[in-house]
């Protein structure tokens, strides 16, 4: 059981560190709109606001990686929710939060700077419950193959 679940926790790291990579990209795909001097230091503000929060980014991601290993606790294994909240909980609350904060952010400015981490978080959050549901279908044929052999 146990290297069942450090190779869904490796999985998920890789595929943090791929958004992460992902999300530097895009990041750096941001064009200067205003050449003058107001716009080059507005600028340069979007690009550290935008580095902050992809360093905010994985460290969440990393960090919502390790309840993984609560899968290690049989009941915690047993229990589909809990299991779903060892894999998800994390994202889930933190794409809560940064949904609820850019739907703030868009009401009241018209614009927020936490729309780009938010669609990756989604993305992240999509990938643990597909990693989720294949953990499940692994425990289940675990589970009916130590009923066979019985």
């Amino acid at each position: 059981m146990k290297k069942i679940i450090l190779n869904f926790w490796l999985v998920n790291l890789l595929i943090s560190i791929l958004l992460f990579f992902l999300y530097k990209i895009v990041m750096m795909e941001t064009k200067l709109t205003d050449a003058t001097f107001l716009g080059n230091i507005l600028y340069i503000i979007d690009i550290l606001l935008n580095l902050g929060f992809s360093l905010i980014y994985l460290a969440v991601m990393v960090l919502g990686s390790l309840p993984f290993f609560l899968n290690l606790i049989e009941k915690i294994r047993n229990n589909s929710f809990l299991s779903f909240l060892a894999f998800s909980g994390i994202p889930l609350i933190c794409v809560i939060y940064l949904g609820t904060n850019v739907l703030i952010e868009i009401y009241q400015y018209n614009y927020s700077f936490i729309i780009r981490p938010l669609v990756f978080l989604i993305v992240y959050l999509l990938c643990t419950g597909v990693e989720f549901l294949i953990f499940r279908k692994k425990i289940k044929s675990l589970k009916y193959s130590h009923s066979v052999k019985m």
